[in-house]
C-alpha cells in the first residue's frame, strides 16, 4: 500500500501520492492520552501492544442512568506533526452499551489549549454505521462542535441492524476536507473515492494546521472495554511522474 492514490494537478501534470508511515505495529507501543470530557475522576486505562490498544473503564468508575460521558483521545506523541494525515484502525471488539470508537486527527496542544478533529461512530438511534465529524477546541466557546456526518451503511449495516465487529475504519484530512472510509474484514480495502465505502465532510478554514493523528474512545461504562488493532497513522508525499 505504498502508493495509495494517483492524482492530477491543476496543470494536468500526473503525479503519485506515496504513503509515509508515522506509526504502526513496527513502532514501539507508546500512546499519550487526553480527556476531552470527563465524569468526575473517572478514567480509562490503556493496555498497549504492537499496533494495538485496549481501552478499559475500571469498575470503580461511577455509573449514571445517562451513561458515561467520559471521552478520550489517544495518539503516538513521538510522531511528526503534519497538516495532511490519515489514521486507521480495526475495531476488533467492545463490551458494554453505548461504547463509541473513533479516529482523531490534527491532535495539537499549545500550552493549555487542546485541539482535535474527531470522526466518531454514532451511538444514538441504533445507526452506528453513521460517522459524525466533530471538532474540540478548549480555547473556543463552545468547546465542542459538530460539522456533518458520513453514512457507511453498505459495509456496516444489514438492513437497519449494525453488522458485528470487527470493522476496519480509516479517516484522512487534506486541507479542509475530512474523508472517512470503512470496510469489513471479508472485503478488499476500498479506494478513497469508492462511493459506497467513503464520504466527506468539509471543515471551517480555521481547522487547517499541523497536528498528530490518533484515535478516540468514549462512553465506556464501568467494566467495559474497547479493542483496536492494526493501528496506523501516516502522511504522504506527492511526486510528479517522469
Amino acid at each position: 500500500m505504498a502508493v495509495v492514490a494517483a492524482c492530477v494537478a491543476l496543470v494536468a501534470t500526473a503525479c503519485q501520492r506515496t504513503e509515509v508511515v508515522l506509526y504502526d505495529r513496527s513502532k514501539t507501543p507508546n500512546l499519550a492520552q487526553h480527556y476531552v470530557t470527563r465524569d468526575g475522576s473517572d478514567r480509562y486505562t490503556l493496555k498497549l501492544g504492537p499496533g494495538a490498544v485496549r481501552i478499559d473503564a475500571p469498575k470503580t468508575n461511577r455509573s449514571t442512568p445517562e451513561g458515561s460521558t467520559t471521552r478520550t483521545v489517544i495518539w503516538p506523541p513521538s510522531t511528526k506533526a503534519v497538516t495532511d494525515q490519515q489514521s486507521c484502525a480495526s475495531w476488533t471488539d467492545s463490551r458494554s452499551n453505548w461504547v463509541q470508537q473513533g479516529i482523531a486527527l490534527r491532535v495539537r496542544i499549545d500550552g493549555s489549549r487542546f485541539r482535535t478533529i474527531v470522526v466518531a461512530k454514532n451511538i444514538v438511534y441504533g445507526a452506528s454505521w453513521q460517522f459524525n465529524v466533530y471538532t474540540w477546541d478548549s480555547g473556543r466557546n463552545p468547546y465542542f462542535q459538530a460539522h456533518g456526518a458520513v453514512s457507511l451503511r453498505a459495509p456496516f449495516a444489514q438492513g437497519n441492524v449494525p453488522r458485528p465487529l470487527p470493522w476496519k475504519v480509516c479517516a484522512r484530512v487534506e486541507g479542509r476536507i475530512v474523508t472517512v472510509k470503512g470496510w469489513r474484514p471479508d472485503e478488499a480495502e476500498p479506494g478513497w473515492s469508492n462511493p459506497t465505502h467513503t464520504g466527506q465532510v468539509t471543515l471551517p478554514a480555521t481547522w487547517v494546521y499541523a497536528g498528530k493523528a490518533g484515535w478516540y474512545a468514549g462512553h465506556i461504562q464501568p467494566g467495559g472495554t474497547i479493542g483496536m488493532g492494526a493501528l496506523r497513522t501516516s502522511t504522504w508525499v506527492v511526486t510528479e511522474d517522469p
